[in-house]
């Protein structure tokens, strides 16, 4: 139901911006800007990468600290929400990393900005990996499984208890809702946006629709097959 409405509010939404944009011209060349657009998110890439960096070393700190059982379980709650802000600060710098790398690319920036660009992803990349190993740090005890190993995700389902595993659930269910819901809407932007330009966005909208089409089939099938 909510993937109806998801699809429905996508579809009005999407009228409603073509019916706007096809009213007006879309000429803007991006290429004047892109030079300052790609500095500005290599330069917030190098930003992140630092915090990232430091927010480790705090962690690490916290967790070889000596304290004593009352201070425990507020170093653990500590350690727990900074761990998810870092990991969201991570996902968030490959994100921006691959936007400034494909900038400098496809737009033909200077070498050393296209160097930089690059490295920066490639660091946080590596930065991702180490701050998932941490969680096996802080948790010595736990028995949970390294990123690397096969199943990963059945089996931290099955270290997690059951309070873990529902806060889990739940935020991949509604990040799955919210993902399904924004690509609706891309479709519908990307297609207004070749409709105003003339600028086809068919190859975009092919691979959305797949991701799309697997998403959700991988979803839908675990369910029938788990009934």
């Amino acid at each position: 139901m909510r993937l109806v409405i998801w699809a429905l509010l996508g579809a009005v939404v999407g009228f409603v911006v073509m019916y706007m944009t096809l009213s007006f011209q879309m000429d803007f060349d991006f290429y004047t800007i892109a030079f300052q657009v790609n500095v500005i998110l290599t330069a917030l890439t190098i930003v992140l990468l630092l915090y990232i960096g430091l927010s480790i070393l705090q962690m690490l700190k916290k967790s070889d600290a000596n304290v004593s059982d009352d201070e425990e379980d507020e170093r653990d709650i500590w350690l727990y929400k900074k761990f998810s802000d870092t990991n969201m600060l991570v996902m968030a710098t490959i994100i921006i990393g691959i936007v400034a790398t494909s900038i400098s690319l496809i737009t033909d920036q200077p070498t050393w900005l296209e160097l930089i660009s690059t490295v920066t992803v490639i660091i946080a990349f590596i930065l991702s990996i180490s701050v998932s190993s941490l969680v096996n740090k802080f948790y010595p005890d736990r028995n949970l499984p390294s990123v690397s190993e096969k199943d990963y995700a059945k089996k931290l389902l099955a270290a997690s208890d059951e309070g873990e595993r529902h806060v889990m659930l739940e935020g991949l269910y509604r990040s799955f809702n919210l993902l399904n819901g924004t690509l609706i809407l891309a479709l519908f932007l990307l297609a207004v946006y070749s409709i105003g330009t003339g600028v086809s966005q068919l190859f975009s909208i092919f691979v959305i629709a797949i991701i799309l089409l697997g998403a959700n089939a991988k979803y839908f099938l675990l369910i029938r097959k788990k009934s």
